[in-house]
């Protein structure tokens, strides 16, 4: 039996620690780390984030989309991750909870990693620290992907952390800048799937302990 969980959590800790990694809210004074990201992997991002990367072309664009999004963080429209690595400090990713339905509750999750797919196993401990967060202190029910061809690698390592494929919509996307309609891929993952996912995690660092 599926139950609707839809309490609103009053507050919640906004920074999440990981072995390797701190995520938080952007704040003031990230934005050239932010556009030095997107600028780095501009031709990667397109064309999943090429709205992001319209916004951004030079340092104030970039201060003004960092602002933006606190603001909707602070109103509980989307909650963008910024992630951090700890040993340098050095930002390395981004990963969103957006395009919130309170009806279910449910949540469309974004992400992207420079040097990918180097940091292919600090975006996983990333992925998980978020999805902790959507379940436990969000309350959700459900978190979505959708993936394009160019970007399918992500949602393998969305299957990794317990996410099902769940069908392809042909023709469903255009790119920023193309006249090309792109298929996508979609991704769920239920409560009970994270629930049941999260219990194979605790019995198999049980058994590397034994």
């Amino acid at each position: 039996m599926n139950f609707l969980y839809n309490t609103q959590p009053n507050s919640y800790k906004e920074q999440l620690e990981t072995e390797h990694l701190t995520l938080r809210p952007y704040q003031e004074g990230d934005e050239s780390d932010f556009m030095r990201l997107l600028k780095e992997n501009t031709a990667y991002l397109n064309p999943a984030f090429a709205g992001r990367l319209a916004r951004v072309r030079v340092l104030e664009d970039a201060r003004t989309q960092v602002r933006q999004l606190r603001t909707e963080w602070e109103n509980r429209r989307t909650f963008d991750f910024g992630v951090w690595q700890k040993e340098d400090n050095v930002y390395i990713g981004n990963v969103a909870l957006k395009n919130l339905d309170r009806s279910v509750p449910k949540a469309e999750l974004g992400l992207y990693f420079t040097q990918w797919p180097d940091n292919k196993i600090l975006a996983q401990e990333a992925l998980q620290a978020v999805l902790r967060f959507a379940f436990d202190s969000l309350k959700l029910n459900k978190l979505y992907m959708r993936c394009t061809n160019a970007n399918e690698s992500y949602g393998a390592l969305a299957e990794k952390s317990g996410f099902l494929k769940e069908g392809v919509l042909r023709n469903d996307y255009r790119g920023g800048d193309s006249d090309e309609l792109l298929d996508l891929s979609y991704y769920g993952l239920t409560r009970e799937d994270f629930e049941a996912k999260q219990q194979e995690l605790e019995q198999e660092n049980s058994t590397a302990l034994a």
